[in-house]
């Protein structure tokens, strides 16, 4: 009857996220926790949902998330250029500062463990839709090979460059060592 409605409307639903409000979780009397997350993220090519289980937190001024991550991201070979599908199983430790850092810039400060965390600049909100997206990225490995015994394709090997000759390192291959 009205097409242009329908369309807004499952738009609307797709683009679902989900953002946790810090101030009601420290109203909890454990303020603490458990998410089951799932959803499907369209950059990863398929429709299969990503799933998490994440514990959250609240740590006088810092928030932990803890968690398992379950991800399946279809990729292309950086070898033959085919697709294959990578399973990702990612464990996620991560900590958010509610206030801000005050480092001092005039100075030297030395980085711990505890100094990696997120600051959240004074919001009262963490974008779980966005943490689990983020956190998925970044396991997905530099080199994509579909398979351990890939050798490429024919076709794409031979414009392919094996070796790469800097000329200014030419010089280096005239020096004798005391062995010869």
């Amino acid at each position: 009857m009205f097409p242009f409605l329908f369309d807004k409307i499952c738009l609307l639903f797709t683009i679902k996220v989900m953002k946790i409000l810090l101030s009601e979780l420290e109203n909890r009397e454990n303020k603490s926790e458990k998410i089951n997350f799932s959803h499907i993220y369209k950059e990863f090519n398929n429709d299969v949902p990503v799933v998490a289980e994440l514990f959250i937190e609240i740590l006088s001024n810092m928030v932990k998330i803890t968690g398992q991550i379950n991800a399946q991201v279809n990729l292309i070979c950086d070898l033959c250029l085919k697709e294959f599908t990578k399973n990702l199983n990612i464990k996620v430790e991560e900590y958010f500062i509610r206030d801000n850092l005050n480092i001092n810039n005039n100075s030297e400060f030395e980085i711990k463990e505890n100094n990696f965390v997120e600051d959240l600049n004074g919001s009262d909100e963490i974008d779980i839709t966005d943490f689990v997206y983020q956190s998925v990225i970044l396991n997905i490995p530099n080199k994509l090979v579909c398979d351990i015994n890939c050798n490429g394709n024919e076709n794409l090997n031979k414009y392919i460059k094996k070796e790469i000759s800097d000329p200014r390192l030419e010089i280096f291959k005239t020096i004798k060592t005391e062995k010869e």
